[in-house]
């Protein structure tokens, strides 16, 4: 390949590739180059994609381009604030799914031949001096950033073969005129609101039942109170949870043989001298590594099956209060574990519950009547061609409950977009909103999920058929890219489910340790 290198200076690359770009990108960074003389040395590799291992280098790579992606935007996260952003995890998963797309190229038959490798290296800019390939100045880059020549080009070949792939997927999108026009129709299509919520919370605590008004609900509504219990069975359920102890040997599932058995030795030890007689707290404060513990005697508090280890779980709730577990292997390492108390499950019988119950459906109900008297009462103001604002000032506003009920305004939106700001998911509010013609009340009071509302259109502007023509091009391209992202994600979430993947915790936890102070 070197040679094929020397024999290729003045080539040219057609960009179909489209892999110089992020191969440019990436070699602003060589392996190691996270976080020099604080990474952690091992374990060495990320993850493992059908049987293929993806180096730490690999993740650092990708780690430092989602990073630079930051610093892009006038951003530039620590590695603790990274962190808080799941920055690690979104590099995992990166090139995690990149491996997927390389492989699947493969198994496809696609080729990435040496002398498009030459004729790429060849054009890229980071390789030129003074105007012309520098060979030299690209053999020391290929070095620093993959170890050696040869590596570096099996790195660019994967990010060719990861980029014709997904250009063999982008070319399979296909539009239509008539979906052209609608996008650009839901583009132009534009109306701005003033609008009022009346929250269903405020109305709620403003309309409290009474005891006897509660007592005949549930006299007259029996078959809904059980329709409700029914229907909702983990709120009458308490799932079990046990206070408890433990003791930890600290040892990750990726150590070796004798570390392993280092630790069960360790907590076997302790609990030999438990079975004589001495205090399990006194041990975990002596003994365990688990840094928050330690100092309460190793006292976890109360913990649920579903949010611990399922085999600390198994092991916690076969014990009785004061008993003491057998050493118990999980992801962190070998445990002891001391049951405090433990409470089992148990259900709240329906006639335990039928009163709650229905002050529950009861205080909803009223509080429903009482938000649509007073957002029907806005829109018959409104109808009448008082101002929303007028009728709901921010200053002095009216209140509902605790609430204080003012009328906003939205900016632009259009009919394309996801959501109306502010408003939320009305029913029937859009379709009413870019129905209308012209300023104007909407008809009814709209029910969003958490509020009623009453909205005013401000300002409307319809699409002009004689710009279509001029906008056509650009609004065919924003639609295009949009539809080939969703069919490669698509895509992509598909190889993920047909695939093997592990990802390792132990890297990540070593990653992350590495940003503490």
């Amino acid at each position: 390949m070197l040679d094929n290198l020397r024999q290729n200076k003045g080539g040219f690359i057609t960009w179909t590739f489209l892999g110089a770009i992020i191969v440019v990108f990436i070699v602003s960074f060589g392996p190691g180059s996270v976080g020099k003389g604080c990474a952690a040395p091992a374990p060495t590799w990320s993850a493992k994609v059908d049987g293929v291992t993806i180096s730490a280098s690999e993740f650092e790579r990708e780690y430092e381009n989602l990073i630079r992606f930051y610093q892009q935007f006038g951003q530039a996260p620590t590695r603790e604030q990274a962190a808080q952003l799941g920055l690690p995890g979104q590099a995992l998963d990166r090139i995690v799914d990149r491996a997927l797309v390389v492989q699947e190229a493969e198994r496809q038959g696609i080729v990435v031949t040496d002398a498009e490798i030459s004729r790429t290296v060849h054009e890229m800019a980071a390789f030129q001096s003074g105007g012309r390939f520098d060979f030299d100045l690209y053999e020391r880059t290929a070095r620093n950033v993959a170890g050696s020549a040869a590596k570096y080009e099996a790195m660019l070949r994967k990010e060719l073969l990861h980029q014709r792939m997904l250009q063999a997927l982008r070319q399979t999108v296909k539009l239509s005129e008539a979906e052209i026009r609608q996008a650009w129709s839901d583009e132009q299509d534009r109306a701005a609101l003033s609008y009022v919520r009346f929250p269903l919370a405020a109305a709620e605590a403003a309309a409290k039942p009474s005891d006897a008004e509660v007592a005949a609900f549930a006299a007259r509504e029996g078959a809904r109170i059980e329709a409700f219990y029914k229907g909702n069975p983990a709120r009458f359920e308490t799932k079990p949870r046990a206070h408890v102890r433990h003791l930890l040997a600290q040892a990750p599932e990726t150590a070796d043989s004798a570390a392993d058995a280092a630790a069960r030795k360790r907590v076997e030890d302790a609990a030999a001298r438990i079975a004589k007689g001495e205090e399990f707290a006194k041990l975990a404060a002596e003994l365990s590594d688990d840094a928050n513990t330690k100092a309460k005697g190793g006292d976890l508090g109360f913990v649920s099956p579903e949010l611990v280890d399922p085999r600390f779980a198994e092991a916690a709730f076969k014990l009785a209060a004061g008993q003491v577990s057998p050493p118990v292997r999980t992801a962190s390492g070998w445990h002891l574990i001391q049951a405090i108390t433990v409470e089992p499950a148990r259900t709240t019988p329906l006639g335990d519950a039928r009163l709650g119950i229905a002050r529950e459906l009861l205080s909803k109900e009223k509080a429903h009547a009482l938000a649509l008297r007073r957002a029907q009462a806005a829109l018959d103001g409104a109808k009448r061609g008082r101002p929303l604002a007028e009728l709901f000032p921010a200053k002095d506003p009216q209140r509902l409950g605790d609430q204080p009920v003012v009328a906003s305004d939205t900016p632009t939106f259009r009919a394309g977009d996801a959501s109306i700001p502010g408003v939320g998911a009305a029913r029937g509010l859009r379709e009413d909103a870019f129905a209308a013609s012209a300023p104007q009340p909407l008809p009814r009071v709209y029910e969003a999920p958490d509020a009623l509302v009453v909205a005013v259109v401000k300002s409307r502007e319809k699409p002009d058929p004689a710009l279509f023509a001029k906008q056509r091009d650009a609004v065919a391209k924003r639609l295009e890219e949009k539809r080939e992202g969703a069919v490669i994600q698509a895509w992509v979430k598909d190889l993920e489910g047909r695939a093997r993947i592990a990802r390792n915790p132990a890297f990540l936890e070593s990653f992350a340790s590495a940003a503490q102070p």
